[in-house]
This record gives C-alpha cells, sequence and structure tokens, in this order.
C-alpha cells in the first residue's frame, strides 16, 4: 500500500479533513522528493561492521610475524657482562691489524681502537663483527677491515650432588637436563630423582628426572652457567 492510499483511507475512515490532508500529502510529498534526490547510502554502515584486521588488532590475541620470532628466540648464544672476548683485524693498514683481548664490562660494553665503545651484550658473535667492521667503515677509518669475534672461554654447566662424577659440563646448544647428568656419569643409587633442582638465570625450580625419562619430550634444554643440584634421598 502506498503513502497516499494510507492517507485516503485514514480520511475515510475517520472523517475528512481537508486541512489535515492537506498536510499529509504536503509531508508526503516532501518525503519522497528526499528520498528522490538524496539516496541514504548504506556503504558506510557496511564499512563500520567490516571485522579488523588480526594481525593488527591488539585485541584479537594475534601475533605478528615480529612477535612470534621474538617468542621463540635462543638467547644462549647471546653475549653477556664477563664475556672474554678474542677479536682479530686485518684487511687494515699493518700497523692497525691485531689480535685483541677485550672483556665485555658491566655496562655491557667492550672497547676497540680508534673507535672506542662498542654495546657488545645481547649480541651474538656474529652481529658484534658486522657492527665493528660497519663501525670502522662510517666512520671512514679503514675501508676494507676483516674481523672475527670469538669467546675466549668456553661456557659450562655446574653440576653437583648425587651423580657419579659431579662436575662442570662444557655447555652446547643442545645440551639437556638429563643429557648433563648423564655427562657425569648418571644419577647414584641414592639420588632423589624426584625432585632435581635447577637453577637457570637466579631463578631456581625443580622438576621430576623419572618424569622426563619415561617422556624425554619433557626434557629441558640448558643455558650457558646453569646449574642442577640432585639432592640425596631420604628414603
Amino acid at each position: 500500500m502506498t503513502f497516499l492510499s494510507l492517507v485516503f483511507l485514514l480520511a475515510f475512515t475517520f472523517g475528512w479533513d481537508h486541512s489535515l490532508f492537506s498536510q499529509s500529502i504536503n509531508v508526503g510529498t516532501t518525503a519522497a522528493a528526499m528520498l528522490s534526490t538524496n539516496p541514504i547510502s548504506i556503504a558506510p554502515a557496511i564499512g563500520a561492521g567490516v571485522l579488523p584486521d588480526p594481525q593488527n588488532d591488539p585485541m584479537s590475541g594475534a601475533r605478528s610475524a615480529r612477535s612470534i620470532s621474538s617468542a621463540g628466540m635462543d638467547t644462549s648464544d647471546l653475549l653477556r657482562g664477563g664475556d672474554t672476548l678474542i677479536i682479530r683485524l686485518t684487511g687494515v693498514p699493518s700497523q692497525d691489524q691485531g689480535i685483541f683481548e677485550v672483556k665485555i664490562d658491566e655496562s655491557g660494553n667492550i672497547s676497540m681502537p680508534h673507535i672506542g665503545s662498542l654495546t657488545a651484550a645481547n649480541s651474538t658473535t656474529v652481529e658484534l663483527k658486522k657492527l665493528i667492521e660497519t663501525t670502522y667503515l662510517k666512520e671512514e677509518i679503514f675501508t676494507n677491515p676483516n674481523v672475527t669475534v670469538d669467546l675466549k672461554e668456553q661456557r659450562f654447566v655446574d653440576v653437583t650432588g648425587e651423580v657419579r662424577v659431579p662436575q662442570r659440563v662444557p655447555y652446547t646448544k643442545d645440551l639437556t637436563a638429563l643429557g648433563a647428568v648423564a655427562a657425569c656419569g648418571g644419577f647414584t643409587d641414592f639420588a632423589n630423582r624426584r625432585r632435581v633442582r635447577l637453577t637457570q638465570g637466579g631463578v631456581t625450580q625443580e622438576f621430576n628426572a623419572k618424569e622426563i625419562q619415561v617422556d624425554q619430550g619433557k626434557d629441558i634444554r640448558l643455558r650457558p652457567n646453569d646449574k642442577i643440584q640432585v639432592d640425596r634421598s631420604i628414603f
């Protein structure tokens, strides 16, 4: 039913009122004209309902490629304060070539000839090599420097207590808690295998070695300077 038909029906039902009828006609005509000349666009309403991009929406729980990479990053190879480095500098005039033994200070820095202080902590040896070479080039000190960076001292994991040969185990990237114990000859007959203490970064936790022996997927990846303490069982 059209708008005008509805008006005529109301007029017939409730009585004819010319003024009301005229006003209704005017309102209906005006509304029709507005609709014809200014059609309502629904595009903004549709656009307002578009779901946010999960890559950029912090509420979606999605993580960017950068955050995922950082979360899975292995920090065991990063240099830290107290590390002693052997840095070889070649590809430069003979009087500047040399092998330098430098120690990363408490601030995480080292000092190199002609360029002074550089931040070494929290980078790998490869990253530090590139930083030194790039700095020499940017400062226009050398045109073709070649740098190698190596750790002077090997890193270790300490294993003490109820193992057959308590000792410092050389650290490797694939070293695990039970692997370190195995390198010490295994547990003694008196070892408390259910509550083995592991200290990483100053934080001590306990793990059940018997459970790990059943499911090796639960074994714990170690980091340099970790400490494992195996206590004696009271039973």
